[in-house]
């Protein structure tokens, strides 16, 4: 987790942009010894402070959550959960016959010539960030431990790397989440040379990388779509899997899609001796993006194939299904059964999330699935029995992974890494004759810190469902690293952080990797949050890691800095765990980012002074500033990034979002030390979206609208109310804050919640999108997740009470019951909109059409609703734009953006140049001819309009 305020209180858990953690202030008390064998686990850590004066603005926050509703912020999953919903609404699933269509009407589009005329469209380009730069800055940290400035790319969650690598020529494959496949061929030395390669994938979201050892050159590479996390971070259903003879230069598939479409897939085996034999995990995963939410899933999605172990012996041809935690397939073949799996059924409910080979004999088969632990097949998945036990089969987040290596003797070692959300904590456990009949594991963990095993403690804190893996390279037996997530309140502490830690002793003590030796106060560092590892093949010590910032790759070589702990404030057992833990750190860790334009943007703001100048929220890696330049931007604020803002009158003002109502607002061009807090009337209102719509007013400076569970509320001060700029920075900068005043003039315009009401009119729900126009002061538009569509054209009225707003949705029998995604207002005429919707028209009641053009007539208290989607097809919509210029219009969907020439009745795609990529918002500057583009996994892209 982020060391943010919404981080230290929700544990939401998917923001991890804080590259930089927080040291303690001083010497923590020992942790209490575990009983029997290991310990009855001390209390779970949590996040610490944010920095300045450690504590203030955490236990402002935990004030204010403890005056909430019970259950008003919710944990893990949560945002997943309702990004799902969001797809899904009116109904509560989506079944697999509506995403085929959508996939099928995309291709439909995309197979439509361009049309001619003034309004014929340029080509997307990529603007980056090619070079996402975290700057060195004490604003990450309460005291001088400040590590290095760090070269970022999105959540990487797969690696693979080619068996033949040598200096020179070295291949490594990577995995984005949303970003497809990417591979260099001198991963060694230097900054690698990065090129995309799965251009051709029905889906950029990927799971899983698997290299054939039956081919020694390593140019046979299996592909598994569908990141297999469980996360509320854009964690997106596959299509099934990808085969490349190449290297990746050209692919074949998708295979297996009877067995994987809409399921996430995050491991595969393929049977050494046999190519033609292939074993791939599956999970459930999540559907649909959005400016304001995310994917996740919660129910079954019906025609969908079950999740679970997949085996082919036809090289990928046909599969069948083999297991989900329990002994047998025929166990959990009903989708009935599945449902209900956390309620007693012995299936796994989220599906089985790793499958490894035996070394020795490659029929036996191990899987580990969520909440049912490990299993074990001995002919080749005929016959299962489980071998050890979940650590809690009553929580669905419990995931356990794995790893096998032959020890001398022949037998075969076996570790299994496993922990979930709260108790008990996660820890690593051994067996050393894997295929006896019954396995006997010792666990190594330890929660104390004078027993070596305190280094795999709570490796992977409360969040092992989204960041965890245990590896253990061939050959090499007693060599295990362990990775998971910061150790946050622990950094340039008792360790430097563990997010990745190396045993060499076979588990039994570790030394942290997470930072390097090349300096004590600024040292090269593992961003936070850590997915997949691989080691050169000629070297255990050398390896590359892959987590939310991206992938580092060490030297391979490394330092003995155990006399940096001399001078923190440790004493006694503590002291002494600091010393063995910093025995041997890397001697260099280097990102390899540099190229890798695969940040996932949730929106981008222009600033209204200058077009070139540009900010993004992104998911897990924080917010992000641009001034035009394609290759470099600055990371100016950490945690997860959503919506962000200028000031019209102001050109030094920057605003940016976490999730939840959660804004900063800045005074000083984003620089770090200057974000202030301003959402304490707002934060944590049940029901508001993960990422809440929130802007700065077009036309009148101080002014911002945001949107919560609840309503529309404003701000004309830019939160400040009546404090002075120097009072309000005392009282509410997010590093050094007093936080003895309420920080935030937040209130709600109009006397009454726009989401309340008749529970049969469209009741509930949240804000999902607020815009205001430039062509005067008073109108906005609103709209909410269960698609009520509101306007106001007195928004800026004194008192706030006497903002009216006019429901239109109730003035149409056109308009469809979905959520509502984007509003583009007619700079023209304010009382007209274009409007996009998300979910399917074939929802319960079927209601056509994902963009409409709404007119209001307020003379006659009428609303006309004209159906602009013509030949679109059933394709959730995710944002909408209008080029008001030619008055093209233009709509981002999963399948990249779309448009409608001015005077036409057919869709079709943008323009060339951008892959097949989920858009999660559009942003347009008709009058500067741009129209920038946020993608899931890509980066942001640029069309220069005609």
């Amino acid at each position: 987790m982020r060391p943010t305020m919404a981080s230290a209180l929700a544990g939401l858990c998917l923001t991890l942009g804080a590259l930089y953690a927080p040291v303690q202030a001083a010497d923590a008390s020992p942790a209490t010894p575990d009983a029997g064998t290991a310990a009855a686990p001390a209390p779970e850590r949590q996040p610490a402070p944010k920095g300045g004066k450690p504590g203030a603005l955490r236990e402002h926050l935990t004030l204010l959550k403890q005056a909430l509703p019970p259950n008003a912020i919710e944990g893990p999953g949560s945002a997943g959960d309702g990004g799902f919903l969001q797809r899904a609404y009116p109904d509560t699933d989506i079944p697999l016959a509506r995403i085929e269509a959508a996939r099928t009407a995309a291709k439909a589009v995309g197979g439509r010539n361009f049309p001619s005329g003034k309004g014929r469209p340029g080509t997307f380009v990529s603007v980056g960030p090619a070079d996402a730069l975290y700057p060195r800055t004490p604003f990450r940290s309460s005291s001088s431990y400040v590590p290095n400035d760090y070269l970022a790319a999105g959540r990487t969650v797969a690696l693979a790397i080619d068996p033949n690598c040598a200096p020179g020529q070295c291949r490594l494959w990577a995995a984005p989440a949303g970003g497809g496949i990417w591979r260099t061929k001198n991963a060694l030395s230097g900054q690698p040379n990065w090129q995309y390669l799965s251009g051709p994938f029905g889906i950029n979201a990927v799971g899983a990388i698997t290299l054939d050892p039956n081919d020694p050159s390593g140019n046979t590479l299996w592909v598994g779509t569908g990141e297999a996390n469980s996360c509320g971070s854009g964690c997106i259903a596959g299509v099934g899997l990808y085969k490349s003879t190449d290297g990746g230069d050209s692919w074949t598939g998708p295979y297996g899609s009877a067995a994987f479409n809409a399921r996430g897939v995050g491991a595969i085996a393929v049977k050494k001796g046999d190519p033609s034999t292939l074993y791939a995990a599956s999970v459930r995963a999540g559907r649909g993006v959005s400016a304001v939410g995310t994917a996740g899933v919660v129910t079954l999605v019906p025609g969908a194939p079950q999740w679970g172990l997949y085996k082919s012996t036809d090289g990928g041809q046909t599969w069948t299904f083999l297991h989900n935690g329990a002994a047998t397939a025929a166990e959990c073949t009903a989708l009935t059964l599945l449902a209900q799996a956390g309620n007693g059924s012995t299936c796994s409910p989220r599906g089985v999330r790793q499958v490894e080979l035996d070394p020795v004999d490659p029929d036996v088969v191990y899987a580990s699935s969520f909440s049912r632990g490990v299993w074990r097949s001995a002919d080749g998945g005929a016959t299962w029995v489980q071998i050890k036990p979940s650590l809690n089969a009553g929580n669905a987040s419990t995931r356990a992974m794995l790893a096998v290596n032959r020890l001398p003797n022949g037998s075969t070692r076996l570790y299994v890494a496993e922990g979930n959300v709260g108790s008990p904590s996660a820890r690593l456990f051994r067996t050393d004759d894997a295929r006896a009949a019954a396995p006997v594991f010792s666990m190594l963990t330890s929660s104390n810190p004078a027993d070596p095993g305190y280094g795999s403690y709570n490796y992977c804190t409360g969040q092992c469902w989204y960041d965890n893996f245990v590896v253990s390279p061939a050959g090499h037996p007693d060599v295990v690293y362990l990775g998971g997530s910061y150790s946050y309140g622990e950094t340039g502490n008792i360790s430097n952080g563990r997010g990745v830690v190396l045993s060499t002793d076979g588990g039994v003590s570790f030394t942290d990797m997470t930072m390097d030796g090349t300096d004590p106060v600024n040292p090269n560092g593992l961003h936070p949050d850590q997915h997949a590892l691989v080691v050169h093949p000629a070297n255990p010590m050398q390896f590359f890691e892959a987590g939310d910032g991206g992938i580092v790759r060490s030297s391979g070589l490394f330092s003995n800095v155990s006399s940096w702990c001399d001078n923190r404030p440790l004493s006694g057992d503590r002291l002494t765990r600091c010393r063995q833990l910093l025995s041997r750190v890397p001697e260099r860790l280097e990102s390899m980012n540099k190229g890798l334009r695969t940040l996932q943007f949730q929106s981008l703001s222009v600033s209204p002074h200058n077009v070139n100048l540009v900010q993004g929220g992104t998911q897990d890696n924080g917010t992000w500033q641009s001034s035009g330049n394609p290759t470099r931007w600055i990371n100016t604020m950490v945690g997860d990034g959503g919506q962000s803002g200028f000031d019209v009158g102001e050109p030094a003002f920057r605003f940016h979002t976490y999730f939840d109502a959660s804004p900063d607002v800045n005074f000083s061009h984003g620089d770090m030390a200057d974000w202030n807090w301003i959402g304490d009337p707002i934060y944590g209102h049940a029901n508001t979206q993960f990422y809440v719509p929130i802007i700065s007013d077009p036309k009148v400076s101080k002014t911002m609208f945001a949107g919560t569970g609840r309503t529309v509320y404003r701000t004309k001060t830019w939160g400040m109310g009546t404090m002075s700029l120097a009072e309000f920075r005392r009282q509410c900068n997010e590093w050094t804050g007093v936080f003895q005043v309420v920080c935030g003039d937040w209130v709600p315009v109009g006397p009454v919640w726009l989401t309340a009401g008749n529970a049969n009119d469209r009741a509930g729900g949240a804000m999902a999108a607020i815009r205001r126009t430039a062509s005067d002061t008073g109108t906005a538009w609103a709209a909410t997740t269960t698609g009520r569509l509101f306007l106001s054209r007195n928004v800026d009225a004194e008192p706030a009470s006497a903002v009216a707003w006019t429901r239109l949705d109730t003035l149409s029998s056109a308009d469809p019951n979905r959520f509502v995604s984007g509003i583009h207002v007619d700079p023209a005429n304010p009382n007209r909109a274009w409007v996009s919707y998300s979910g399917f028209s074939a929802s319960t009641p079927a209601t056509p059409g994902h963009v409409f053009e709404v007119v209001y007539n307020p003379d006659a208290g009428t609303a006309t609703w004209t159906d602009r989607s013509f030949d679109l097809g059933d394709i959730p919509i995710t944002d909408v734009a209008r080029d008001d210029v030619t008055g093209d219009l233009y709509a981002a969907s999963d399948f990249g953006v779309f448009r409608l020439a001015a005077g036409t009745s057919s869709w079709t795609v943008a323009a060339p140049g951008m892959p097949h990529v989920e858009v999660a918002s559009l942003t347009i500057i008709p009058s500067a001819r741009k129209m920038y583009v946020a993608t899931h996994g890509l980066g942001a892209w640029l069309l220069n309009l005609p």
